[in-house]
């Protein structure tokens, strides 16, 4: 298997386009009336009109997936996310052992991360 893309079925594929774009920073590639294909770095995101907001669950403790978008700094990209008003899951940063990373909610619910690793880790 060869270049991973992820898929998110969205509430509202409008306000979900903003958010990734304007908020997140990720580019449009294609755009049609049901859909758009976004791009960050490599990776594609295709995002899907639904009917319905994400399933509400526990973030970090329920099985589920979650886009992960590696930064360089998660202290200054908290910051500016809040700027831009960004809610995060939880009042605090966490860590495993490939490095620290917080939550937030997309408009339609679904759960994002961002990532700083350690040094001499990857997002290999």
């Amino acid at each position: 298997m060869h270049n991973p893309s992820t898929l998110l079925v969205v509430h509202n594929l409008l306000d979900s386009k903003i958010f990734y774009v304007d908020i997140l920073g990720l580019k449009v590639v294609e755009e049609y009336e049901d859909s758009v294909k976004l791009k960050i770095g490599s990776h594609n995101v295709y995002m899907f009109q639904g009917t319905m907001e994400a399933a509400e669950y526990s973030h970090g403790f329920n099985s589920n997936s979650t886009l992960v978008l590696t930064v360089k700094n998660l202290d200054e990209s908290i910051k500016e996310l809040k700027s831009k008003g960004v809610v995060f899951v939880h009042k605090k940063t966490y860590e495993n052992k490939w490095g620290r990373y917080a939550a937030f909610k997309d408009p339609s619910g679904i759960v994002t991360e961002i990532m700083e690793f350690f040094p001499k880790q990857s997002a290999d």
